[in-house]
């Protein structure tokens, strides 16, 4: 069978779609990382948008030349089993925190919007999780790769309307921000910020990379993306930033901002933003699931009610203090991932130089 190419259009797609999960579209994660800093912030943003340019270059060459697809070759070039487990650990850790961050969520908007218990909201997003999981429902995600972009677009106009409805104050411009300990300046959270979705954008597009024609698909597609993601960004960014004082509290700020806008929009933000915290968790946790059968045979029916169990406890810290935590912390980890992608793609280089 011959394989039709990989377009740069869904390069684009598939660039755009790794970073905006509900955590982007929840607003939490931009107020923590880019809005706290005011004109700071919109520099990070700026940054971001350019090492994730740089950055996702460097992996799809690495692997279309090289032909390899696995998450931890591409960081780790050399035969080196034990830095290659610390990855492969470190990206296992990530995909769980997502899913105990998503489990938070979901019970911070329930409670948000029906006045349930928090705890009681995430329990029930937890059983939900595990019944679908169990089934090896992979068919619901792609009922839910259609709620994502719904959601993107109903953040964007929410943000477009919060221009008319509220004004907003004048933008600050602080290069440090006291709120979270571990993200202390614009840039460091700027570069914790891409090293962490480098993760998830190593395990989305190195996969399609060796399916490549052109190299010049690959710089087409990924900038492509990047003006997508500047879009929404932008969208849901200065509304955060220009409504701040309003904002600062919540759990769910772009929700917060919706329901002011008009209950109904705050419904359909809502519905949209719970299903796209359950897509997100489920592909996660079809990951977590996914590898650590790979390093010990163990039964789907015993692992994914062990894992959701685990996921619920964590989720009781609470929505806004585990992006706070969890995300930077494997950010830390991720940026020496980074390290190792840009040696090993000089070293191709190199090579090639070499040759």
């Amino acid at each position: 069978m011959h394989m039709k190419g990989i377009t740069s259009r869904q390069i684009a797609m598939a660039f755009t779609g790794s970073i905006l999960g509900a955590g982007f579209v929840s607003g939490q994660e931009l107020m923590q990382f880019f809005a706290v800093f005011g004109g700071f912030g919109l520099i990070g943003m700026s940054l971001a948008i350019l090492l994730f340019i740089m950055l996702s270059c460097f992996v799809m060459r690495i692997s279309k030349q090289t032909g390899i697809t696995e998450f931890d070759r591409i960081i780790v070039r050399n035969e080196n089993p034990w830095l290659r487990a610390v990855f492969g650990g470190v990206f296992i850790f990530f995909l769980f925190g997502v899913v105990v961050i998503m489990i938070a969520g979901a019970g911070a908007l329930l409670n948000q919007v029906f006045g349930i218990q928090t705890i009681v909201g995430s329990a029930l997003m937890a059983v939900l999780l595990g019944v679908v999981a169990l089934w090896e429902a992979k068919g619901v995600l792609t009922a839910f790769s259609i709620t994502v972009p719904l959601l993107i677009v109903v953040a964007m106009i929410s943000g477009v309307l919060s221009f008319f409805y509220f004004g907003g104050n004048s933008i600050v411009a602080r290069p440090f921000s006291g709120a979270n300990p571990l993200l202390a300046n614009w840039l460091f959270a700027t570069i914790v910020f891409v090293s962490y979705n480098m993760m998830v954008i190593i395990s989305i597009l190195v996969p399609i990379a060796p399916q490549v024609k052109e190299d010049k698909t690959i710089s087409k597609g990924v900038f492509q993306g990047a003006i997508q993601l500047l879009i929404v960004f932008v969208c849901i960014l200065l509304p955060l930033i220009f409504n701040q004082p309003m904002l600062a509290d919540a759990e769910l700020p772009m929700l917060t901002l919706a329901e002011k806008i008009h209950p109904v929009w705050g419904g359909v933000y809502a519905v949209l933003l719970f299903c796209g915290m359950f897509g997100s968790s489920l592909s996660c946790l079809f990951g977590v699931t996914f590898r650590i059968k790979k390093i010990k045979s163990i039964e789907g029916k015993i692992l994914v009610p062990i894992l959701v169990g685990l996921a619920f406890l964590g989720s009781i810290a609470g929505f806004k203090e585990l992006i706070a935590i969890v995300l930077p912390v494997c950010g830390y980890f991720g940026f020496f991932a980074m390290i190792g992608v840009v040696m090993h793609y000089l070293s191709l280089q190199q090579k090639r130089i070499d040759l």
